[in-house]
């Protein structure tokens, strides 16, 4: 920076114009006397003692007399106190202006369109950082790059992680496949471009036109029905026909689901086999609201047009009418996904502990 600039901006900073010359020049000389710092400024001689005492008085020099009045410039921890305070203030208020302008007014919506991209990833990060049970996120490797640490963070509370990552045909990852563990549960690749979207819990939902689109907006759902909307349009169109390059489950047990379909496609074979499958099942009654946590016996799965001869159950066959009937030692649970309203339970977590177990509970 030049030192018309430096003193510029010092000027802007509070400094009078003949101040803000004496400072700088005698930053330049460290320590001098009145006199000098005159000659060396366009400070006039008779001002440079009134000016030199005023920096005194705002911590920015330091006079003493040595037969003549000299000055020297204090330590810039201590003399920019100030002038850091300002600028905090002035950070704080960008900021604030930034979240008011992007923030889109819900006083009696739980949908909001927006105008910038921007907007949607930040409301991406909040709702990452309230996960409970599920993320669903449609990314670029960029994108899934900048929302790494929090992903990370919901991986290690237990949350599952499912990852729709955009590349370009014959492109490969710009990063190692290791940087998705400890991050994501399972990642498929697509080589369809689309939009940005994050959906937390199937209850929030972010969306991002596709960078391709002249036109850009988003939207931002604090809903669970119309986020449910969202939740089908990412496993038809932005999952469940692409390609697994990454999945972190083993194959043995003990292995959890989020999703009443996942369970079902790996219970039912198990079943067909006449396999006894012992697991846990968390969720809520349906008639009080109650959390609960059941633990028990998988005894059969239902769903729309299943048949005890047929293969794995397709994802359109599911999208309806899908259910698990449970056995604990007190009773049998008809248990839906989690917006069931017609079962005994809305499952919300899924875990299959052991296969083949010895002490079953009662199926009836």
């Amino acid at each position: 920076m030049e030192t018309d600039e430096l003193i510029a901006v010092l000027e802007d900073a509070g400094l009078s114009p003949y101040q803000a010359d004496a400072y700088a020049t005698l930053l330049k000389l460290g320590s001098a006397a009145a006199s000098e710092i005159a000659s060396a400024s366009d400070v006039p001689q008779p001002r440079i003692y009134d000016v030199l005492r005023a920096l005194d008085e705002q911590g920015y020099v330091t006079v003493y007399d040595r037969e003549r009045l000299y000055a020297r410039a204090n330590d810039p921890e201590d003399a920019l106190s100030g002038l850091k305070t300002a600028i905090q203030q002035y950070e704080s208020a960008i900021d604030e202006i930034e979240t008011r302008y992007q923030e889109p007014e819900v006083e009696d919506s739980n949908v909001s369109l927006v105008q910038r991209l921007r907007t949607v990833f930040d409301h991406a990060r909040d709702a990452v950082e309230t996960a409970r049970d599920h993320i669903q996120l449609a990314a670029t490797p960029s994108r899934f790059t900048a929302l790494q640490p929090l992903l990370s963070e919901a991986y290690d509370r237990g949350v599952h992680v499912h990852l729709s990552l955009y590349l370009p045909p014959g492109e490969d990852l710009p990063f190692d496949a290791t940087e998705f563990e400890g991050v994501c549960t399972e990642v498929r690749r697509r080589e369809l471009s689309g939009p940005f979207l994050v959906l937390v819990d199937r209850e929030r939902a972010c969306y991002a036109t596709p960078d391709r689109l002249s036109q850009e907006y988003g939207v931002l759902i604090d809903d669970y029905t119309t986020a449910y909307v969202f939740h089908w349009y990412y496993l038809t169109r932005l999952w469940e026909v692409y390609e697994t390059v990454y999945d972190d489950r083993s194959d043995q047990p003990p292995c959890s689901f989020v999703e009443i379909t996942e369970c079902i496609r790996a219970v039912e074979p198990l079943l067909k086999e006449d396999g006894t499958v012992m697991g846990r099942i968390n969720g809520m009654f349906t008639e009080t609201g109650q959390e609960c946590q059941l633990a028990g016996r998988f005894v059969a799965v239902d769903y729309t047009g299943s048949q005890p001869e047929e293969g794995s159950a397709s994802l359109v066959k599911l999208a309806a009418k899908a259910r698990i009937r449970f056995a604990t030692d007190e009773t049998v649970y008809t248990v839906g996904g989690r917006g069931a309203h017609i079962e005994d339970v809305a499952g919300k977590r899924f875990t299959i502990d052991r296969i083949g177990a010895e002490d079953d509970p009662p199926t009836s």
